[in-house]
């Protein structure tokens, strides 16, 4: 036993005496301790630029007392692209997007989204103004789901506008009925679209039975229609609208055209989605059925948008005057004036 553990510690002093040994001649250099200096590794890269660099140009970009603000295209767009040169190295196709590249124009009282509104009329009384419509995306080559996309995408869209009044025990007056499938485009603040529509309008029978001889028309318009929008800033939009029907009846002359303004913040004011923004829009259409006259709609109130889809709640006043957008009493004149709630899609 006592020779094994002399001949164990004999060979311990030999291995730390010749370890010692060679460390005082030099180790050989296999791995520098430069090597593993975090100087030496690649610099880490930002898939996006630091957002706050780009507002430190623009001090007006931030209000503390609303939150962040975006009101700079440029910022904006330099924000969504990143370093990306150019927004077409990350396009690609995307099926049923959840966005839509060409919204509808908010204070359109013939564009598709869900609403209800109480409005008074001087000569007709109070009439609930119901909608019951959507716009989907189908199909877009373009950037993905965002605040800012871009690209082309095909939609479709569809919508029932009732009128119901209150005068007669909710009796239906008229009901409109449209389908659309546009074909839009957006690039920085442009926008443009390409659609094909129908609309048909009916009398409600309880309205026909109280006006018997109301003379009933078969107003109807399938239509090929251009339009285009350009935002001066992120939250607001221009647009004008050029609308040809190549089949129509029951009065419809073939051209309309619309054009207005959209004011709808992008960034709520204050922490999101709780405080939403303000929102104010007009909308004016002119006809050939009626002279070119038509109809200016205007709107205003306060809304919240979805950060995911851009949905859009909105509540407030709605102000119309001018021939009614009801186009069963397409050549009536109509002042109308009372309180709404939409879902913008």
């Amino acid at each position: 036993m006592l020779p094994a553990l002399r001949g164990y510690a004999l060979a311990t002093v030999l291995v730390l005496s010749g370890a010692t040994a060679w460390g005082q001649s030099g180790l050989p250099d296999l791995v520098s301790a430069e090597a593993f200096s975090t100087s030496s590794l690649p610099a880490a890269t930002n898939p996006l630029p630091a957002l706050t660099d780009a507002l430190a140009d623009n001090d007006s970009l931030i209000d503390p007392g609303r939150g962040l603000i975006l009101n700079d295209q440029d910022v904006v767009t330099t924000a969504v692209r990143g370093q990306c040169p150019d927004s077409d190295c990350i396009w690609g196709w995307r099926l049923l997007p959840g966005d839509v590249l060409y919204s509808s124009y908010l204070a359109s009282p013939i564009a598709p989204r869900m609403q209800s509104g109480l409005l008074y009329e001087r000569d007709k009384g109070w009439l609930w103004e119901l909608e019951a419509g959507a716009r989907v995306g189908i199909v877009r080559w373009g950037s993905p789901q965002g605040a800012y996309p871009e690209g082309w995408q095909l939609d479709v869209w569809g919508a029932a506008v009732p009128r119901l009044n209150f005068e007669h025990n909710m009796d239906l007056d008229a009901a409109d009925f449209r389908v659309g499938v546009p074909l839009t485009y957006r690039r920085g603040p442009w926008q443009a679209k390409l659609e094909i529509a129908h609309l048909s309008s009916h009398l409600g029978d309880e309205f026909l039975l109280r006006n018997p001889g109301f003379n009933r028309l078969n107003y109807l318009r399938d239509t090929i229609a251009v339009g285009g929008g350009y935002f001066v800033n992120p939250d607001l939009r221009l647009y004008s609208e050029l609308e040809v029907a190549f089949n129509n009846d029951g009065g419809s002359e073939p051209v309309h055209f619309q054009f207005g303004f959209d004011y709808s913040p992008i960034c709520p004011w204050g922490p999101a989605p709780i405080y939403g923004a303000p929102f104010a829009a007009v909308n004016v259409q002119l006809r050939e059925e009626v002279d070119f006259g038509g109809g200016v709609n205007i709107v205003a109130g306060w809304q919240f948008r979805s950060p995911e889809t851009g949905h859009l709640f909105r509540a407030g006043l709605q102000y119309y005057n001018g021939k009614s957008y009801q186009f069963s009493f397409f050549d009536e004149h109509e002042q109308l004036f009372g309180f709404a709630i939409w879902y913008d899609f």
